[in-house]
């Protein structure tokens, strides 16, 4: 099992809506943030694209950190999952979800596959010298924390979700120096 992170990219259009399909159809939380519905047409992905892009390279609204997305692939170039690093934290973002996020798509959950993206996103946050890591999951996403906790998690606290009050955040810092 071999993951790569690559940038959201227009020749993965197709592989998205299939990816973003079965997510919808099997009801289950969708993250990290940036995904969403299948798109209609290869032009308004592009716009998705676009916006990410500007996210990551531009001066933006303080309330946001630049952040970086990544769609993971496997060697067959099968769109497995996606994942976001916030290059800092801002008051929203200490509060709750911090500096990562991820999700696999439901048919490739239980095979590992979301510790090896936790484990490149920290090497991606070494890289910008992000040694201290604040990573959430909600408390109902039993293999979200065993992930964390795999990858050297340390439990902090336990907040309220400001977008659904009946969700509760457990929140984990890693040290990522080493």
């Amino acid at each position: 099992m071999k993951l790569f992170l690559v940038k959201p990219d227009l020749m993965y259009y197709e592989e998205y809506n299939d990816m973003m399909k079965e997510w919808i159809g099997s009801s289950t939380q969708i993250a990290p943030w940036f995904l969403g519905k299948p798109f209609d047409t290869i032009e308004k992905f592009a716009e998705l694209i676009q916006d990410l892009d500007e996210l990551e390279n531009a001066n933006q609204d303080k309330q946001f950190s630049s952040t970086t997305s990544y769609f993971v692939i496997d060697e067959k170039d099968r769109l497995i999952g996606a994942a976001s690093l916030r290059h800092y934290l801002t008051v929203k973002g200490l509060k709750t979800w911090g500096h990562c996020g991820y999700g696999v798509r439901p048919s490739e959950r239980n095979k590992g596959y979301g510790t090896e993206i936790l484990k490149l996103l920290l090497a991606e946050a070494k890289n910008k010298k992000i040694y201290r890591v604040l990573v959430g999951a909600h408390k109902s996403n039993v293999a979200s924390r065993k992930v964390i906790e795999k990858c050297k998690g340390v439990l902090e606290n336990t907040v309220t979700d400001p977008d659904d009050a009946d969700e509760q955040i457990d929140r984990f810092w890693i040290d990522n120096k080493k």
